[in-house]
């Protein structure tokens, strides 16, 4: 029951609310044209953004101290913190900054801020914080989003997607565009993506369902599944197992291991360049020439024509159709 709960308030936490129902120290609003620009940055906090309707972008200010909220306005924010924001027709720049970043900071006296911020379906954003987790929703435009110690969310963009950040999991649903994100210590999760993806983690697993396009990925430590991808595909890992359908294949596949077994199923009667290395090697083969014995294959299937290369220093390997 404990599991349930836990995943209804994870969702509820990504769900767009009016201004009435969440708390907030203060509230900016500001008019722009579309497509408009959305640079924000906060050194200690987390970044929100969601599409609404409208031409304004309206900023709420979640200002606390020691884990409470501190009913303030601007001004009195900027007695404690830096403070800027430049503000044209189209594009909107805020940041905030620490007026002691240089001196030890005691962290239950110290002011961090978290934003939501409501923008305009077409607008394009660049978001920083050096602590805090960051979301997107529902935009048509490309993000650019960037964290050095929290994690990602991006769901229903029209446009490339670009994530990073150095400790944290990354999740990206629903993207018709380039993504490429990473973390050095978290797992990545990619759903129903139209566009090439590059994804890499340090130390983590990726998870790929319905993508389609030129895919790059590589994890350290940790393991690959993926599920009807299509287009050409490229996944490595150092210590973890490679599992998964391709639903279409075009240019290659190059599925790499140093300590994992490899299950792979294919679409039937493709013409492969098969290059398979193994513990042990399950696969059948139809119209085969080339060289092959228990742990080794080298040759052409069907004639040939698609790059297949499966390997592992230390696992098993097993193709299907």
């Amino acid at each position: 029951m404990k599991t349930s709960l836990l995943y209804i308030f994870s969702l509820l936490a990504f769900i767009p609310l009016h201004a009435q129902e969440f708390d907030y120290s203060f509230k900016e609003s500001y008019d722009v044209s579309t497509p408009a620009q959305l640079d924000l940055t906060s050194f200690d906090g987390n970044l929100d953004v969601f599409s609404s309707d409208g031409n304004k972008i309206e900023v709420y200010y979640i200002a606390k101290k020691g884990g409470r909220l501190l009913k303030i306005d601007r001004q009195e924010l900027e007695k404690e913190l830096i403070v800027e924001s430049d503000h044209d027709k189209n594009s909107l720049k805020i940041s905030i900054r620490d007026k002691k970043r240089y001196q030890a900071i005691n962290f239950e006296l110290s002011i961090n801020v978290h934003f939501k911020v409501f923008v305009p379906k077409e607008t394009a954003c660049r978001l920083t914080t050096s602590d805090g987790s960051i979301s997107i929703a529902k935009l048509n435009s490309n993000q650019h989003c960037k964290t050095s110690d929290g994690s990602i969310e991006i769901t229903e963009i029209s446009g490339n997607v670009i994530g990073k950040t150095s400790d944290g999991d990354v999740h990206v649903k629903q993207v018709k565009g380039m993504v490429d994100v990473g973390t050095s210590d978290g797992s990545i999760q990619l759903r129903q993506i139209a566009g090439d993806v590059q994804a890499s983690t340090s130390d983590g697993n990726i998870i790929l369902d319905k993508v389609k396009g030129d895919i790059i990925v590589k994890t350290s430590d940790g393991y690959i599944d993926f599920k009807e991808i299509s287009g050409s595909f490229k996944a490595s890992t150092s210590d973890g197992n490679i599992h998964g359908n391709v639903a279409d294949l075009k240019k290659e596949l190059t599925l790499k291991t140093s300590g994992g077994n490899i299950e792979v199923t294919l679409p039937e009667a493709l013409g492969l360049d098969l290059e398979i290395k193994g513990e042990s090697i399950d696969a059948p083969f139809k119209n085969f020439t080339g060289k092959f014995d228990k742990k080794f294959v080298s040759g052409k299937s069907n004639g040939g024509g698609i790059p297949v290369v499966l390997s592992t220093s230390d696992g098993n390997v097993r193709l299907s159709y």
